[in-house]
């Protein structure tokens, strides 16, 4: 007998699948698919977080649970009621009352809410006097005008510079000096 020994070319070779290879590509497949359409779902969702977990930080104009909708009236549409009178006027005694009561109290001698917890849980002092009946309507004035904070870098005044127009720092320094003193 002639022995013959078969060689095999890598050509002519098959190469078959182990039993878990199989089942690697087909996690591979839906792992992919699955990615793919999550990126899809989260590139088309409205708002600006795919899941909505924080409601109340919706800002959207189009998504505002707690309101009823707004319906926008014709262009020449007339009012059936007069509107309601405003509130706030400018006033030097409204004006006070909205930017300065809070701190310098409704008689301008420092007894505002505010500025006594500042002063009796935070131990704060103010660097000035905050009784604003002892000084001079255009001290009050250039005071209101400043953009910076007009008593130093250390003081809790606010700049009203430019917040409050000349016409209402005038009407306010006007206001506090018909204060009693």
């Amino acid at each position: 007998m002639i022995n013959r020994v078969k060689s095999y070319s890598l050509s002519s070779a098959v190469v078959l699948p182990t039993p878990g290879s199989r089942r690697r590509g087909l996690k591979r497949w839906f792992f992919g698919a699955a990615m793919l359409l999550g990126l899809v779902l989260v590139g088309c969702s409205q708002g600006s977080y795919p899941v909505d977990i924080f409601y109340e930080q919706h800002y959207q104009q189009s998504y505002r649970s707690g309101e009823p909708p707004r319906l926008t009236g014709m262009a020449d549409a007339v009012a059936f009621y007069p509107p309601p009178a405003s509130s706030v006027t400018n006033s030097g005694a409204d004006l006070y009352r909205v930017n300065c009561q809070m701190c310098h109290g409704a008689d301008a001698k420092g007894t505002g809410p505010v500025l006594t917890k500042m002063r009796d849980g935070y131990g704060y002092e103010p660097i000035v006097d905050p009784n604003l009946t002892t000084r001079p309507p255009s001290f009050i004035e250039s005071r209101l005008g400043a953009t910076a904070r007009p008593l130093g870098p250390t003081s809790v005044m606010p700049p009203f510079g430019k917040l409050l127009n000349e016409d209402e720092r005038h009407a306010i320094a006007q206001y506090i000096g018909s204060l009693p003193k």
